[in-house]
């Protein structure tokens, strides 16, 4: 496991052990991609490659689907967006 990764599971258990809390939801966050699928969805999109860290974002969770956004907020109004 990365750092980035063990760190985003550490908040994603703080969220969750905090469940009464407002300003953060992760009912509709959907389960990570794998590295192909990363791949399938932005090589033709972007005339760059992304950085590792935005794979191992999407590896470990893909966000929420356009019209469940409300259902993942990490901090109030920023949005985890999925490929």
């Amino acid at each position: 496991m990365s750092l980035l990764t063990d760190a985003l599971d550490r908040v994603l258990n703080w969220f969750q052990d905090h469940e009464d809390l407002e300003f953060a939801h992760f009912e509709s966050l959907e389960l990570g991609l794998t590295y192909e699928e990363i791949e399938e969805k932005v090589t033709d999109l972007l005339p760059f490659r992304l950085p590792k860290e935005v794979y191992e974002l999407y590896q470990w969770g893909n966000g929420a689907c356009i019209g469940e956004e409300r259902y993942a907020r990490f901090f109030k109004n920023y949005i985890f967006l999925s490929l």
